[in-house]
């Protein structure tokens, strides 16, 4: 019988030997590659920190003692450990676990925070607002999964060693990788030191010394193994003290007796208000030897990325990234801006094909922005493809230093709407809302992966800031045009006529718009459907044209209500004076979506072709009555009729 069978809580950890523990860190390993494997999810990060999860509980209290993830993605065994193993088999599955922490499920999850680099300043708050609390509670903040390469992070650490709170203690989980490879002075903290003119002048005399000496190249390679040693032990050391912590490490995060020693004295240091901070190096994806030969790849099993062979349905993400090649193939001040999301966002295809052209900043959207108005203000073509989740933290860099400059700066949403799995930290409903208030901004969505590669094209060729979304996933499989087309900004097409109703669509909902006005007519409604683009100008001749020709409108949109694509519509009728009595908006009402697949959550939310259609037939149920319009048409018909013109 595993031993894993028998931890009911953190508790349980602390009666077991070293080598019972290792049983056990075998037994979460076993667990989580069989489940993940099936259900996707974050593998390659949360086999890395096993023993050191085991270790922390091992040292702490939890609940009293405070543990803070950041990212919370690697927190696999501390739910193993936390009485939930029983239900991991259901993690990311509707009504299951959550891929993150989550305090609804367990009083031993601190928050539910989804995105890196927010738990310095979580642990600093929770740290000094405990330190009168009964039993002299600990805040851990164990940062890992590429945390350090986010601005936020940096800032905290300036806060803490400024307020030096008690019993406050840094993990700094150390793995080289976050989704992608790390970068910044994380990545490249000894080249500064290596590259240092004194000490190359002192390792070529050095070299040059051995070898003159019999037997002088073993001897060399024996005082090169040394020598990175003493690297290795001083120069982290260096900086962590310069940054005014007190620098335990670096310690083996597989190894239990070093992790116990390292926290048994961080515990101590700390009592007095000494920010401390253990360096653990682990293995990311260790115990799995694909995730350990490819962390990138399996980070996320399951994650749709990568280059999509001939006859295979491209993703939005890599028909952005196949536009992306041919524009940059033309165009040498085009270039690629990513915040550690090469590979999610397409752009590690295009990076291959221009590497001096595709940069990535780490975890650092706001940065990532403020650069591109950089490069934008000196006359290249910048292009930031981000998560819109992740987008959300560059709002104010989108005002500030691109719109308001007024710069051609493209913003290319990716995994707009409903991300599904990953759950309520990541859904990317947010951004229609949050580009459409700035001005100068353009705000568009295509309807297929033909009409992304000209919005692109036209976005860039602009000149102005722009922002285009699209979803997670695959693509429609429609075929690409082979020459680009520069699309006039704010202006859509009308699909489809009809004369009861009109579905004004926007984005990933415009093919759902069409299927539903198929299963309407088949009721003997006579539907149309009209392909926005624009979110942001409105096309307003458009929109005359369908008050004319329908006396409903139904707006669909993939987002939240308030502030989306059909609040815009309104804004625009009650600009122009027209009465809205035949308009209704279909999306998300104001809400957290929880984690289920996309086709359930869209299910779930009425945005499919069946939910469609029940929400049109709701919101008029006088076309179940009269599918035709009457000759002279009711009140309604009457007042949109009397304000076509404008």
């Amino acid at each position: 019988m595993p031993i894993l069978s028998r931890i009911e809580g953190p508790q349980d950890l602390k009666r077991l030997s070293h080598e019972q523990l290792a049983e056990v860190a075998q037994d979460c390993r076993d667990l989580i590659i069989q489940t993940i494997t099936k259900t996707g999810g974050h593998l390659a990060s949360n086999l890395g920190v096993v023993e050191l999860t085991l270790a922390l509980h091992r040292a702490f209290d939890s609940p009293k003692d405070r543990l803070v993830w950041d990212t919370s993605n690697q927190c696999y065994t501390h739910k193993l450990v936390t009485g939930r193993r029983d239900q991991f088999p259901s993690i990311r599955t509707p009504g299951g676990l959550s891929g993150f922490a989550e305090p609804t499920e367990s009083v031993h999850d601190t928050l539910a925070a989804g995105h890196a680099g927010t738990g310095l300043s979580y642990g600093l708050g929770m740290s000094i607002a405990t330190q009168n609390e009964v039993g002299d509670p600990y805040v851990v903040v164990i940062v890992g999964d590429g945390s350090m390469t986010s601005g936020p992070s940096y800032e905290a650490l300036n806060n803490i060693v400024h307020v030096k709170p008690k019993r406050l203690i840094v993990i700094f989980n150390d793995n080289g990788w976050s989704i992608s490879e790390n970068v910044g002075w994380l990545a490249h903290w000894r080249n500064r030191f290596e590259l240092h003119p004194t000490y190359q002048k002192f390792i070529s005399t050095g070299h040059s010394f051995f070898k003159r000496l019999p037997k002088g190249d073993k001897a060399w390679e024996l005082a090169r193994k040394v020598k990175s040693s003493v690297e290795g032990l001083f120069f982290p050391n260096l900086i962590w003290d310069e940054l005014g912590f007190h620098y335990v490490g670096p310690v083996d995060g597989h190894d239990y007796r070093e992790l116990e020693e390292a926290l048994a004295r961080a515990k101590d240091v700390s009592k007095d208000g000494t920010p401390v901070v253990i360096h653990a190096l682990t293995h990311k994806g260790r115990g799995f030897q694909q995730a350990e030969q490819n962390p990138s790849k399996f980070h996320q099993p399951g994650t749709p990325t990568g280059a999509a062979g001939a006859g295979v349905r491209l993703t939005y993400s890599q028909a952005f990234a196949k536009t992306l090649i041919t524009m940059m193939e033309k165009d040498p001040k085009i270039v690629a801006i990513s915040a550690a999301m090469l590979e999610g966002t397409g752009l590690i295809e295009v990076k291959k094909k221009f590497p001096e052209r595709v940069y990535d900043v780490g975890i650092a959207e706001e940065h990532a922005v403020i650069m591109a108005g950089g490069m934008a203000k000196a006359g290249w073509k910048p292009v930031v493809s981000i998560y819109s989740t992740f987008l959300q933290r560059a709002f104010d860099q989108l005002i500030h230093d691109v719109a308001l400059q007024n710069l051609g700066v493209t913003i290319c949403i990716d995994r707009a709407g409903l991300v599904g799995d990953d759950g309520k930290t990541h859904q990317g409903v947010f951004d229609i809302s949050y580009t459409r208030v700035i001005p100068n901004m353009t705000v568009a969505a295509p309807k297929d992966e033909n009409e992304l590669q000209h919005m692109l094209a036209t976005a860039i060729g602009s000149g102005r800031p722009w922002a285009i979304r699209y979803s997670r996933g695959l693509a429609l499989g429609v075929d690409l045009d082979p020459a680009l087309k520069t699309m006039a900004a704010g202006r859509g097409e009308m699909l489809r006529e009809g004369r009861d109703l009109t579905l004004f669509a926007y984005g990933s909902m415009v093919a759902i718009a069409m299927a539903a006005a198929e299963d309407l007519e088949k009721r003997g409604i006579s539907c149309g459907v009209a392909n926005a683009r624009f979110a942001k100008p409105l096309d307003l001749e458009l929109l005359r044209r369908i008050v004319g020709a329908t006396p409903r409108i139904l707006t669909l949109e993939e987002h939240l209500e308030i502030g989306g694509f059909g609040a815009g519509v309104l804004e625009a009728f009650h600009e122009a004076g027209l009465p809205a009595d035949g308009l209704r908006v279909h999306a998300i009402a104001d809400q957290f979506i929880e984690h289920s697949p996309q086709a359930q959550q869209r299910h779930n939310l009425k945005l499919d072709v069946e939910g469609v259609v029940e929400k049109a037939l709701a919101a008029f149920p006088d076309l179940v009555r009269s599918p035709a319009a009457p000759t002279g048409g009711s009140r309604t018909e009457k007042k949109f009729a009397e304000t076509v013109t404008w």
